[in-house]
């Protein structure tokens, strides 16, 4: 079992448990002076500092005036809905669309921001404090059970190993630890009151009051995202936006009926001209013709967890009778000789 404390965070990985544990002092100093040497070679090549960022940022036309008022006004809405959502004293519904519309303002100044941060990564200040990161964290993964390195050479194995699945899970573990902060999202005001009035689950997804996956609007969606319609407590039905019942690769999945003429009357389905044999074709391979099964009317489809589809049975074979030899007719004809 993973356990959280204020000295140590475990997690598991497949069938194993790993933790990441608070650098000791030592390590703590040698991490400082990693990070002083990182930031000194950065400088000697010329790497810019945090506080030419901005000018580096619009330079390169990455930020504007007209970035900057729209960051700006995002971030007053999320302020003021975080105010209306702390004093209350509206409907229960007004609220809501207030924390949805936070969440949203929140995601486009993190899109405004992202050439930023990614920009930030290559200052000097950004290098020195990834390479500090990085070696404490290489030195704090461990095995839960007996506390040892996870990397047993310390920085050199992770930096060849960042993409190793222990050390990616452990890297966001190690970040909380010490920060001192648990999931940042469960932190923002606006899921805070979403998860206090059970509007989402405890992953923040939105849900109804019986803990259905449902969209901004309201409708029923599976686990993908997919429009649904629940038949009963188990089973439902992909649906369109009309409510209307569609297979898993969204064609409607309904019985056709011909079509009518003005009496009323089934019309038939005119018939399609058969394709012309080429000349050159093979005459063995055209008397090889296959008789082409009917189609049969999709039928309604439910699912209890995830949509499944059958594959369809291969068609059986058909057998090709042999030619009769003629082998019969040779005997009696050989008899009538003999006698």
């Amino acid at each position: 079992m993973a356990e959280n404390t204020k000295e140590k965070r475990s997690f598991e990985v497949g069938d194993k448990t790993y933790a990441v544990r608070r650098p000791k002092v030592e390590e703590i100093r040698k991490g400082n002076e990693i990070r002083s040497k990182a930031f000194n070679e950065a400088l000697q090549r010329g790497d810019m500092l945090r506080e030419q960022l901005e000018s580096e940022l619009r330079k390169r036309k990455l930020w504007s005036d007209s970035r900057e008022e729209e960051y700006q006004s995002l971030r007053k809405k999320v302020l003021d809905g975080e105010f209306k959502l702390k004093a209350g004293g509206i409907k229960l519904a007004r609220a809501k669309k207030i924390a949805l519309e936070m969440a949203d303002a929140r995601t486009q100044m993190v899109t405004l921001l992202s050439s930023r941060t990614d920009l930030d990564s290559n200052t000097c200040e950004g290098k020195a404090d990834a390479a500090r990161f990085n070696y404490l964290f290489a030195s704090c993964l461990v095995y839960n059970d007996n506390g040892e390195p996870y990397f047993e050479n310390g920085l050199d194995d992770y930096l060849l190993n960042q993409d190793d699945p222990v050390a990616a899970a452990g890297a966001s573990h190690f970040y909380y630890l010490l920060s001192g902060s648990e999931d940042v999202d469960n932190q923002l005001p606006e899921n805070q009151f979403l998860q206090r009035f059970k509007f989402v689950n405890e992953n923040n997804r939105l849900v109804d009051k019986e803990g259905r996956f449902v969209d901004r609007e309201g409708r029923h969606i599976d686990e993908r995202g997919n429009l649904i319609k629940w038949i009963d407590d188990e089973n439902f039905e992909l649906v369109d936006t009309e409510g209307r019942p569609v297979d898993d690769e969204g064609e409607y999945a309904v019985d056709f009926s011909p079509f009518l003429d003005d009496d009323g009357n089934p019309v038939e389905e005119p018939e399609q001209e058969e394709e012309e044999v080429s000349e050159a074709a093979d005459p063995e391979e055209e008397a090889e013709v296959e008789e082409e099964k009917p189609k049969t009317p999709r039928k309604r489809k439910t699912t209890k967890a995830k949509t499944t589809r059958k594959k369809a049975a291969p068609k059986a074979k058909v057998e090709e009778e042999e030619p009769e030899t003629g082998e019969e007719e040779s005997e009696e004809a050989e008899e009538a000789s003999e006698e």
